[in-house]
């Protein structure tokens, strides 16, 4: 999400008259240096040792439980009934924002001996971070609650095993069409609202990283000169809409493929260990799958 090509920043030399010099020959120009976070592979080499892919760990769960904990005590007032669902982990976001900013910070930057609590943004930081990170906390909601409210209204959710069973082919058809399309309806919701949200959010919170923290990949920190430092009286930030713009369509493609990839993972360790229930399974019931689910949707 903030990765930047090394030779974003070039320059065109000088003609020379002088018959040795190989400056302005160009017997076959060098292929040009892959980006690091083109393949995952390259990336987790990049990192280093084992142990370096869990930088940031500690703050991650941290900013988790505190999550957690804040939206937990925030459903428990009266008034949050009265408020959209989702509302209470909105809040619980914002108030963390300061957590997460130096989670990204932490993970994005060079090692270094301190301890997260010492690395910990400036609270002056957290006004910055506020509407990004509550912009990203409302698509995260509305990714998650618009598709489970369109299968309350498709009928998808309030029928018990029994009235599967005893539905007609035609219904079931009909019921799986149902969920397959509310299912990549919500696939499409997060690739064209969560994600680009998270990628203002994340170059937004990059671009607030202090001067004297190096970054583990090229990042082009004035993001094409739209930061102005606030020595000179800018916001000493990138803008929202800014920090999208800037995101070229080479980015995206790359970003979306290694989602793509990590899916993928998902789904062939999934299947694996499907694999091995169901053959457990076989190896239990045999070809009596009767003992296990009964016809009749029956549990008992």
């Amino acid at each position: 999400m903030i990765e930047s090509p090394q030779d974003t920043i070039s320059f065109d030399p000088l003609p020379t008259e002088d018959p040795d010099s190989t400056i302005n020959k160009d017997p076959e120009q060098p292929s040009k240096p892959q980006l690091i976070t083109s393949s995952i592979r390259r990336t987790v080499r990049h990192l280093g040792g084992f142990s370096s892919r869990f930088r940031g760990l500690s703050i991650f769960i941290v900013n988790t439980l505190a999550v957690q904990w804040i939206a937990g005590i925030l459903s428990v007032l009266p008034i949050i009934n009265l408020l959209p669902r989702g509302f209470a982990n909105i809040v619980a976001l914002i108030l963390c924002a300061q957590l997460s900013l130096t989670w990204t910070h932490i993970v994005i930057s060079q090692p270094s001996p301190k301890t997260w609590f010492r690395r910990l943004a400036p609270l002056k930081m957290w006004k910055k971070v506020a509407i990004p990170t509550a912009i990203f906390a409302l698509a995260e909601q509305v990714a998650v609650y618009i598709p489970i409210y369109m299968s309350i209204l498709a009928g998808l959710v309030d029928k018990d095993a029994q009235q599967i069973v005893h539905m007609k082919p035609s219904e079931k058809t009909a019921m799986s069409f149902k969920a397959i399309a509310i299912l990549l309806f919500g696939v499409v919701l997060t690739f064209l609202v969560v994600i680009p949200a998270n990628v203002t959010l994340t170059r937004v919170q990059a671009s607030l990283l202090v001067d004297t923290e190096e970054t583990i990949v090229p990042f082009d920190r004035s993001f094409g000169g739209k930061v102005v430092p606030e020595i000179v009286g800018g916001t000493g930030m990138i803008g929202m809409l800014d920090a999208w713009k800037t995101f070229d369509w080479a980015a995206r493609i790359r970003l979306v493929k290694t989602y793509l990839k990590v899916i993928a993972m998902q789904i062939g360790v999934t299947f694996l260990f499907t694999m091995c229930i169901v053959s457990q399974l076989f190896i239990i019931a045999g070809k009596d799958w009767s003992k296990l689910i009964p016809e009749d949707g029956n549990k008992n």
